[in-house]
């Protein structure tokens, strides 16, 4: 009798656990969920940009004669492929940061924004 109580009590505290979730992604997963649906250059873009590129790009005698410290000069190297070819290292860019490749939900943001007509 004692043994089915105990079974009982266990299947029963199993089954509430078992409906326990999270509804935040970040901890559910452990890390964020990549956004790709609509990138823009102020929300996804330029952050990315100022963390990985500006080091190099944003001074006055910029590496490589380009900067990226306004819409404006991105968009220009954007909009020939440079960006995305020293991104993702295709083309016989240089692979840019020079610390390594981005992430890849990194890479897929740049590639939808430019897609999508690079929207500020």
């Amino acid at each position: 009798m004692k043994k089915s109580v105990f079974i009982t009590g266990a299947l029963v505290f199993l089954i509430s656990i078992s409906g326990c979730y999270y509804d935040n992604k970040t901890e559910m997963y452990g890390t964020a969920v990549c956004d790709t649906a609509n990138p823009t250059y102020t929300a996804i873009i330029q952050p990315m940009i100022n963390q990985n590129c500006i080091g190099c790009h944003g001074s006055s005698s910029p590496s490589g004669g380009v900067s990226l410290t306004t819409y404006a000069q991105v968009i220009v190297v954007a909009t020939k492929g440079n960006l995305e070819g020293t991104m993702n290292q295709s083309g016989g860019y240089a692979l840019m940061p020079p610390g390594g490749k981005l992430s890849a939900c990194k890479l897929n943001q740049m590639a939808k924004w430019i897609r999508n007509g690079a929207p500020q």
